[in-house]
């Protein structure tokens, strides 16, 4: 029996998925979610319809509406939260709030540990956020120090994905740990890669993002190039979507190019946060990478014009204004 926490109360009610439903008869342990943001919201959905017993946290109260609606509890802090879980999964904005999250007397870590049903047994912290490595080698000592486990496991994909479970885990951290919260992730994700010990699965994330940061910039660039050179916006978006150099992000933005939709997916100002890791992932390793200097440069330049609450693939304005 769950120990009684300060909760919110929101009758529940089950909400379906957006794609196809998950076996309810699962044997999910309780779980806490910190985090009901543009990503936590669909994936703290998946782990409640898999029939996780679910708490959540959020900074705005208003975010965890949808997810109670499901039948999961809202706790008032982030301590309260995880007082009784058994795996605690984190997705915030970057490293600054992953620490802001777990220290303090409302904090994460003030809380681990405190409820009757996670005394006998380690809870694994898995934070899911994009916060970067340092950053995660900066919290699994934290969290390790009260009787718990941490995993670093950011995740490839963006909203749309998330809500049909399409996600791909990065996972950082022991084998052994990743064996327990397992089956949550799969609740969420299509595909988990252990990329190795703590902290590498955010520094495969951020070379990932490196990676990302290339295809968007050069998708918009030459997109634009293209037009200024007298091709139709058409014919060259079915290039890039058909030819040899078409990708699942390119493809999964046709729509949005081909009308110049630039509501958000993943904001411009996110994708500079993500950018600005690059760059500290390859100092700190010493490789001399230019070219992500010149991409960051240009991910600043739009949001410096107002892109930055626009869809990353929408810096395709700051060169149409050139």
């Amino acid at each position: 029996m769950r120990a009684a926490i300060p909760i919110l109360p929101i009758a529940p009610m089950r909400a379906p998925l957006e794609s196809a439903p998950i076996a309810e008869d699962t044997t999910l342990s309780a779980t806490a979610f910190i985090g009901i943001g543009a990503m936590g919201h669909p994936m703290a959905m998946r782990l409640a319809q898999a029939g996780a017993p679910l708490t959540v946290w959020s900074r705005t109260r208003s975010a965890c509406d949808g997810v109670a609606k499901a039948g999961a509890l809202v706790a008032r802090t982030p301590a309260d939260c995880v007082q009784n879980a058994r795996v605690v999964f984190l997705m915030l904005t970057d490293g600054e709030a992953l620490r802001e999250v777990l220290s303090g007397p409302d904090g994460v870590i003030a809380g681990l540990g405190r409820g009757e049903a996670t005394r006998k047994s380690r809870t694994v912290v898995v934070d899911m956020s994009t916060s970067g490595r340092a950053a995660a080698l900066e919290a699994a000592p934290m969290v390790e120090m009260h009787r718990a486990q941490f995993l670093d496991a950011p995740v490839s994909g963006s909203v749309v994905p998330a809500a049909k479970g399409e996600l791909v885990a990065l996972v950082g951290g022991s084998p052994r740990a990743l064996g327990k919260v397992e089956e949550h992730l799969r609740a969420m994700c299509k595909k988990i890669i252990h990329a190795g010990p703590l902290g590498a699965g955010q520094a495969l994330k951020t070379v990932l993002n490196g990676l990302g940061a290339h295809h968007f910039v050069a998708f918009a660039s030459m997109l634009a190039l293209g037009e200024r050179a007298g091709l139709s916006r058409e014919v060259v978006v079915d290039a890039f979507t058909s030819g040899a150099f078409a990708s699942p992000s390119y493809i999964g933005k046709k729509a949005k190019v081909l009308t110049s939709d630039w509501t958000p997916e993943f904001p411009l100002s996110l994708a500079m946060k993500d950018a600005a890791l690059v760059v500290e992932l390859a100092h700190s390793t010493g490789l001399k990478l230019p070219v992500l200097k010149t991409i960051m440069s240009e991910i600043e330049a739009g949001v410096r014009e107002g892109l930055g609450d626009q869809d990353l693939f929408g810096i395709e304005r700051h060169y149409t204004k050139k």
